[in-house]
């Protein structure tokens, strides 16, 4: 470049503009354009955008490599050396435009377009191919680049030894010293026959290279081929090994997501609707209300829980096989813990009839009606009303109630009291052996007033649940300290935080 700031030069733009075929193949076809419309390119140029600018930085040494060899000495007439001492009578470099005594013919290989190049363009503009043959022809021989094109077409490959960079770059270290002495023989034998006029070409002592030369291509062909495999091994374990990883990883996350609290919650959360039995439109909406888990693809959607809650009411099974994009572990988790938690609210339905009938004892009527309501809202008591409920309760023995139900249609309901009076002669109640907050709040309320004492108090809860020994003796020592806060005219905050203060080390 003629400058620092300048990026194109006005030889550049044109040698650039007449390498046609060159430019097409090249990333110098997008700045056609800006060739045409100025001759000069300059790195300050108020016209050049950053993008335009960072292109020709980067491609400028590519371009001029690939425009070189579009062009060739025209054979008939490389060069012409003016006779007149003149410079006024001298031709213009068609590139440059100054004048010229040694006038260098260059050809454009693809449209024959001759052009007069000075001496300094070619050393600039052609290739080292060019630059050969031109130093050979005006100092030895004017017709060596006649000869040369005759010897290159007998012996395509002359070039590519003498002047093709990189040299074999893939051959193994090993047979690079072999490598040099091909390219020097031959560089040695072709000069030695362009040097002077002959019309014998020197097949016979090019011969001993051309085979070494030979041998040395498939040499590096078979080692960029065992490259390549061994590449492609390589890849192919990387990619294994990231797949192992990947799937360990997969395996662990998964194992992880199965034992967290947020998965199981999950998963209850999903199975108390489905044991509900209810609409696909209010399964919908009661899906769209949960609190779903932080995946990268959900476990499940409304549309599939929509299916899983019309297959579970029809076969009292979460299968959905006909979605192959569901987790089949999380299907088989849920529809265990659906199964588990119906189970649980089947057999609860039917220990809350025979104890609301029959097991427990109300201190008000107004309560035992409220339990009544509340499990004829529940699936399992279509079939039920409240006047079945109220013709159960004034039956007082054993006797009694299986005659009545020995009159009543066979049912997987009566099935089940039977087995309940047998196992309750005396008829007890029976315990439960879970609890809810609302059911605990719903206790208290009951019977905080209708016990005579603390001690009646929680002997009728412990009569009504049967919770685990840790969990019993928890709610108890709670319950104790409500029936004292409730019956008590102090101030409880003020007793909490003494208490507090006491239990304090």
């Amino acid at each position: 470049m003629s400058t620092m700031t300048t990026l194109i030069t006005p030889a550049e733009n044109r040698f650039f503009r007449l390498s046609e075929q060159a430019r097409r193949a090249t990333s110098l076809q997008q700045i056609s354009g800006l060739l045409r419309e100025h001759v000069t390119v300059k790195a300050d140029s108020p016209f050049l955008r950053d993008t335009v600018r960072n292109l020709i930085v980067h491609d400028h040494a590519a371009w001029l490599t690939a425009c070189s060899h579009e062009w060739q000495l025209l054979a008939s007439l490389p060069y012409v050396v003016n006779p007149n001492d003149n410079r006024q009578q001298w031709q213009h470099c068609e590139l440059c435009h100054k004048p010229v005594r040694y006038e260098y013919h260059v050809q454009n290989k693809h449209d024959q377009r001759e052009l007069i190049v000075g001496s300094e363009c070619v050393k600039k503009f052609m290739n080292a191919e060019t630059r050969y043959l031109m130093v050979i022809t005006t100092e030895d021989n004017f017709y060596a680049v006649a000869q040369y094109q005759t010897l290159t077409a007998q012996v395509p490959s002359v070039p590519t030894i003498m002047f093709k960079q990189p040299w074999l770059p893939q051959l193994p270290a090993t047979h690079q010293a072999q490598a040099r002495a091909v390219r020097r023989e031959t560089s040695q034998t072709v000069t030695t026959y362009l040097k002077r006029r002959s019309k014998t070409l020197p097949l016979k002592a090019l011969k001993p290279t051309l085979k070494s030369y030979t041998d040395l291509v498939q040499l590096e062909t078979e080692t960029i081929a065992a490259q390549q495999l061994a590449q492609q091994q390589k890849d192919a374990s990387v990619q294994q090994q990231a797949r192992v990883t990947a799937e360990k990883v997969a395996a662990a996350d998964e194992q992880d997501l199965r034992q967290s609290q947020a998965y199981r919650q999950y998963l209850r959360q999903l199975a108390g609707i489905l044991v509900r039995r209810p609409t696909r439109s209010v399964a919908k909406q009661l899906f769209d209300g949960l609190k779903t888990l932080k995946l990268k693809r959900p476990l499940v959607n409304s549309y599939q829980f929509g299916l899983m809650v019309t297959e579970y009411t029809q076969t009292g099974q979460v299968q959905v096989r006909r979605l192959a994009m569901l987790d089949r572990q999380f299907v088989t988790d849920l529809n265990q813990v659906t199964q588990q938690l119906d189970q649980r609210q089947t057999t609860r339905f039917y220990d809350d009839v025979y104890n609301i009938c029959w097991g427990w004892e109300y201190h008000r009527e107004t309560d035992q009606l409220a339990d009544w309501q509340r499990l004829l809202g529940t699936r399992w008591a279509t079939k039920l009303s409240l006047k079945w409920f109220q013709q159960a309760a004034q039956l007082t023995t054993v006797a009694e109630i299986r005659g009545w139900l020995g009159s009543q249609p066979e049912s997987p309901l009566t099935r089940q009291l039977n087995q309940r009076l047998a196992a309750q002669p005396q008829l007890t109640g029976i315990a439960r052996t879970q609890l809810k907050r609302s059911e605990l709040r719903e206790f208290c309320r009951r019977e905080l007033t209708a016990s005579e004492d603390l001690t009646a108090f929680v002997q009728r809860f412990q009569t009504t649940y049967q919770l685990s020994e840790s969990k019993q003796a928890q709610t108890a020592e709670t319950l104790a300290y409500y029936y004292i806060a409730k019956h008590s005219v102090g101030d409880h905050q003020a007793a909490l935080a003494q208490l507090k203060m006491l239990l304090t080390d």
